[in-house]
């Protein structure tokens, strides 16, 4: 099956890259090492990095009662369908949707299906085709990460329910036809621990490195 790098190389001109600091990556002092740089280098594209650091995917309301600021649900429009579009688009959310435990009535795994649902149906609509956009899995947290953010109410998650996100990730691609990167599947399956940083929370340039790979060998997912 034709990999994402291996169906766009050379024919996407720019690649848009969307989701949380895991993207952004400012934690990552080389922006060439961090994973969206790499992917756009292996299609031979331009990059439009807008990951921004600190958000989620969905537009429940937290702790606060309102909609976290810069959720992707949200800025998706304003982001990816502007003026000058991206030929394709990299998405990876999920890591902070899972790690939230706040607010668990109004901020819940079904929400976050349902606006990553909406936001690619609304990427749909606006023009993009289902083999123009690649979905990565959360990447896994080590045991300290678990503890990591108590004061946000980003901490107290089980293993069990952070994986449910991941899952969740991988069925939204496979129904909407979009390529998928098993991004959490693959980290998982590696030595963990050597690939974050020492936050616990964030990948380092070798785990970007995993990351890069991922998307570029992506494939698209048979229905079920």
């Amino acid at each position: 099956m034709t990999s994402f790098v291996e169906h766009w190389r050379g024919r996407a001109g720019s690649l848009a890259a969307f989701g949380d600091s895991i993207t952004q990556a400012l934690h990552i002092a080389d922006p060439g090492t961090r994973w969206p740089h790499r992917l756009a280098q292996l299609l031979g594209a331009r990059l439009d990095n807008r990951g921004r650091s600190g958000t989620v995917l969905q537009a429940s309301p937290d702790a606060s009662g309102q909609p976290r600021p810069g959720n992707g649900r949200q800025r998706y429009a304003a982001d990816l369908l502007g003026g000058e579009r991206a030929d394709v688009i990299a998405i990876l959310y999920g890591s902070n949707d899972a790690r939230y435990t706040a607010a668990p009535r109004s901020f819940s795994l079904g929400n976050f299906m349902r606006d990553y649902r909406d936001m690619l149906a609304g990427l749909f609509a606006a023009g993009y085709a289902a083999d123009a956009i690649v979905v990565g899995s959360p990447p896994p947290l080590p045991d300290a990460g678990f503890a990591v953010g108590a004061a946000d109410g980003f901490a107290g998650q089980s293993r069990a329910e952070f994986q449910r996100y991941a899952e969740a990730v991988k069925s939204v691609a496979r129904a909407a036809g979009t390529y998928y990167a098993p991004v959490n599947e693959r980290l998982g399956a590696a030595d963990l621990e050597s690939l974050i940083l020492p936050d616990h929370v964030h990948p380092n340039a070798d785990g970007h490195a995993v990351i890069a790979a991922t998307f570029a060998e992506a494939t698209r997912l048979p229905p079920t």
